[in-house]
């Protein structure tokens, strides 16, 4: 029988996120868009929750926060294999404007936000997104958001590849099917990423704060 390896809070341990000051770590809202959250069996009320609830923690703890979304705006090349089910989305939403854009309850004026063509999976595709962490010398990222079978885990295997380390927030992430987010999170990510759920992140930081 395999075993996966746990998280690691050690502070001491570089491979920890609670090694990386707040700020060289930034919060990653992945993909809140309103007409994916329509799709969620409870209209993706639970999911904004969790991912405010994030926000908040990270606002306190002097985390940046970044907003990654695909723009729909743009279309989607031919040859790339999602772009008829890309396009027609971009398309139908002209008809729907109150879903397009992110959660209201998740947008907030001055924050950072990243998007790229929808095509990409990852949200470390976004256009400037790596420029940004580079330049701000970020080494850890907190993950959150949609959807734990697409952007989620592209988001953390891609992240984790380029040298950063990983946080996933299992119940501020979310996917159509609870059992594919159960075995995402632990057996699929858990080799390169961190699995914590928001009460676990919030207590291992402070305990760190006031050690």
């Amino acid at each position: 029988m395999q075993n996966f390896p746990a998280s690691i809070l050690n502070p001491t341990d570089p491979c920890s996120p609670l090694s990386v000051p707040p700020a060289q770590t930034a919060l990653l809202l992945l993909d809140l868009h309103k007409f994916i959250l329509s799709h969620q069996p409870d209209g993706g009320k639970s999911i904004v929750e969790s991912a405010v609830q994030l926000r908040t923690w990270a606002q306190r703890r002097g985390i940046a926060i970044v907003h990654c979304l695909l723009d729909l705006e743009v279309e989607t090349p031919a040859h790339m294999k999602m772009s008829s089910r890309t396009n027609a989305i971009s398309a139908g939403l002209k008809d729907t404007p109150e879903h397009k854009g992110e959660a209201d309850a998740v947008t907030a004026p001055g924050e950072l936000t990243f998007t790229r063509v929808p095509a990409c999976v990852s949200a470390m595709e976004s256009t400037g997104l790596q420029e940004w962490l580079k330049a701000h010398g970020i080494r850890s990222v907190i993950l959150a958001g949609l959807s734990s079978s697409g952007c989620v885990i592209n988001t953390a295997k891609a992240a984790a590849d380029q040298g950063l380390v990983v946080t996933v927030v299992k119940d501020a992430c979310k996917d159509r099917s609870a059992e594919v987010h159960e075995i995402i999170m632990t057996r699929l990510l858990v080799m390169q990423s961190h699995i914590v759920d928001i009460e676990e992140l919030d207590r291992e930081w402070e305990r760190q704060v006031t050690a």
